[in-house]
């Protein structure tokens, strides 16, 4: 605007404006104490917020299939303040990274474009005229990439990757707090680690992209959070390293049947580009009218003449012919047939063969269609591409961005990347090719051992400790009791260690004792049906009792309303199975409670100052205990296959059912 001034500059250290008597206020200086209070207000807010975190609401809901993103009312900061936006509904690409933001232009607004800022006191000299302009601030929901927004600056607020949104912080975002939490979980947990899911699954291979399946679940990269509410989709390029090798040498050594598999040295095979054999072939010739001359073969790259005769007639090599390039060269001086008679000539020549390869190598026959042979027991070469194995990394980053990270590949042994100190880690992929195959994936995470867990590893480190002692103990025992004394056998009764494995025991060990066996029946109490404790006879009496209320609120003050979701039943909901192994002991108690004891203890009596005698006896109780040494994990490589019922429930009148989906497959069709 013209009549528009403002001088405020931050670099000239200008904190107030002194206002002095008997000078004229200027409009600049009431233009700069505006710009002034905002620079500060902005200078504070930019320490706990920046620019597009989400204060309040506002979480999208993502069609993974239509791209269709949903984003409810919300307060986003941005350039200074808490901007207020309105619902939105938009449309992105499902096959690519897509960011969703603030487009935030300005505007100057005057008594032209609203009346309404003109002077409304009607009292006033100043009455219906013009007075100052308004700057207007206009946000609106967009992509990175929409156009028309000229004047505009985006902010970028959510990130879709693939149909899938990543939630990197949960609302109200404070800058400064994050930035000293993810600073202490760095220092604390050593880095970036994956607090629950996140396991990789390779699914299938579509087109020219290998489909793998990451787990929901949490993760903190250098501190910060990422999480995934739902499992995804990760489509990663189908693009092995190619070699080719060249003449790889074979030996044509066919079988009674004439076939001969070869195996490649290098596999999978991507295409076979030649293939050299040395063939032998038998074709009649008509003798040359010109004398002396010779007789061109119908092929060429022969390399050797393996007869020459005519009826009964036996031509010899060296004496009546010679092979001349591709020809058969009667210039010798020697026998010949007549001019214009026919003869037969076998020959050998090195030609290339077309074949029909799969991953691992092709079969040859030795007779070809047109009646060609191959030479037995000779060498062929063959020129071939293979895809080379390959260690990927797929690693995770602080904006929630899956990658992948390609290896070196190798012929014998590939070497896995270094993936970069800002990423976590995922899985490692072990590419080999196959069609019929898939690729090794080992999930390498670094996970988050929950406190619950760490107890219990305490208590295992001190159950093995103790199995060591009783061990050497056994080891002692069995050392100063040993099983044969002077040529006769000995058994010290510890335990079940010399007893026959696999038969039938009918002797108890009690004690160290060898007795007749101990029949146990365990009887059961009979407990009342209800589902609570057994006590005696009782009466409530109220210990503590509220009777008074105070005040009342709102429950829903806004009357803000979420379409209740439909309700979707799975049966069977889980699938269980029974895994057993079998361990022999003996089918005999062997420690039971027994008798009383009866021991002589040195007791100290403190009103005496002097050591007492004291005999004290009481129940030797003897049991068994069960000791774990150790526990493991490990994914189901193979499920059965099972059938799933499902059952939705919960649409209302006139709701009708678009599209149903499991684990990514379109199962509306089985819907009825």
């Amino acid at each position: 605007m013209q009549d528009y001034y403002q001088r405020f500059d931050p670099a000239k250290g200008y904190e107030q404006l002194l206002f002095r008597s008997g000078k004229g206020l200027q409009s600049a200086e009431l233009n700069d104490i505006q710009a002034q209070v905002s620079h500060q207000v902005k200078g504070i807010a930019d320490v706990l917020l920046k620019d597009g975190d989400v204060v309040l609401d506002g979480e999208p809901a993502v069609n993974s299939e239509s791209g269709l993103v949903q984003i409810g009312a919300c307060s986003v900061y941005l350039r200074g303040q808490v901007r207020s936006l309105e619902p939105a509904e938009l449309v992105v690409a499902t096959d690519q990274i897509v960011d969703i933001g603030v487009w935030l232009s300005e505007s100057e607004i005057t008594e032209l474009e609203d009346p309404s800022l003109r002077d409304p006191a009607v009292s006033a000299h100043n009455y219906d005229e013009p007075g100052a302009a308004r700057l207007k601030i206009t946000c609106q929901w967009g992509l990175a990439t929409d156009s028309g927004f000229d004047d505009a600056n985006f902010y970028p607020v959510y990130r879709i990757d693939k149909g899938v949104l990543i939630i990197k912080q949960p609302p109200p975002q404070l800058d400064a707090v994050t930035v000293a939490l993810a600073r202490y979980d760095r220092e604390a947990n050593g880095g970036s680690y994956v607090v629950d899911g996140m396991k990789l699954t390779y699914r299938d291979i579509e087109g020219d992209y290998q489909v793998y399946s990451l787990e929901e679940g949490k993760a903190h990269i250098q501190g910060y959070e990422v999480s995934f509410p739902t499992s995804r989709r990760e489509l990663f390029a189908y693009d092995p390293d190619q070699q080719l090798i060249e003449s790889e040498p074979h030996v044509f050594t066919p079988d009674q049947n004439g076939d001969m598999r070869i195996n490649l040295a290098f596999s999978p095979v991507n295409n076979i580009s030649r293939v050299d054999a040395n063939l032998e072939k038998t074709v009649t010739l008509t003798r040359s009218n010109i004398r002396g001359s010779v007789d061109p073969l119908p092929d060429v790259a022969v390399y050797a003449l393996v007869s020459v005769t005519q009826n009964e007639t036996v031509y010899q090599e060296g004496v009546d012919y010679s092979l001349a390039g591709n020809q058969v060269n009667w210039g010798l001086g020697g026998a010949r047939p007549d001019d214009g008679e026919s003869y037969q000539v076998v020959y050998q020549f090195r030609e290339q063969l077309d074949v029909t390869a799969d991953e691992t190598g092709f079969t040859l026959n030795q007779t070809l269609a047109d009646g060609t042979t191959i030479v037995a027991n000779s060498a062929f070469d063959v020129d071939y591409q293979w895809s080379m194995n390959r260690i990927d990394l797929v690693v995770l980053d602080q904006q929630g961005q899956v990658q992948r990270i390609k290896g070196a590949s190798n012929s014998y042994e590939p070497t896995a990347p270094v993936a970069p100190d800002n990423q976590l880690v995922l899985a490692q992929i072990r590419q080999n090719w196959f069609s019929d195959g898939k690729p090794e994936v080992t999930n390498l995470a670094v996970r988050s051992v929950p406190m619950s867990t760490l107890e219990e590893m305490q208590q295992q480190i001190g159950d093995l400790y103790d199995l060591l002692a009783i061990e050497r103990l056994r080891n002692d025992a069995n050392a100063e009791e040993p099983a044969a004394k002077h040529g006769v056998f000995v058994d010290p009764f510890l335990d079940d260690d010399m007893r026959d494995e696999g038969l039938a025991q009918t002797a108890a060990i009690i004690d160290g004792e060898l007795m007749l066996p101990v029949e146990v029946e365990v009887s059961d109490l009979a407990l009342p049906s209800e589902d609570r404790p057994v006590t005696l006879n009782y009466q409530l009496e109220a210990v503590l009792e509220q009777t008074m209320k105070t005040g009342k609120m709102k429950v829903n003050p806004y009357q803000a309303f979420s379409p209740i979701p439909a309700t979707v039943k799975l049966t069977p909901a889980v699938d269980h199975w029974t895994q057993t192994t079998r361990v022999w002991t003996s089918p005999v108690t062997r420690w039971i409670t027994r008798g009383w004891w009866r021991v002589r203890q040195r007791v100290w009596n403190s009103r005496t100052r002097t050591w007492n005698w004291v005999w004290r006896r009481g129940w030797n109780t003897v049991s068994n205990t069960n000791e774990t040494v150790s526990v493991s994990s490990t994914a189901a490589e193979f499920l059965r296959v099972r059938q799933v019922n499902f059952e939705i429930t919960g649409f209302g009148g006139g709701e009708k059912l678009d599209q149903l989906m499991f684990d990514g497959v379109d199962i509306t069709s089985g819907a009825r």
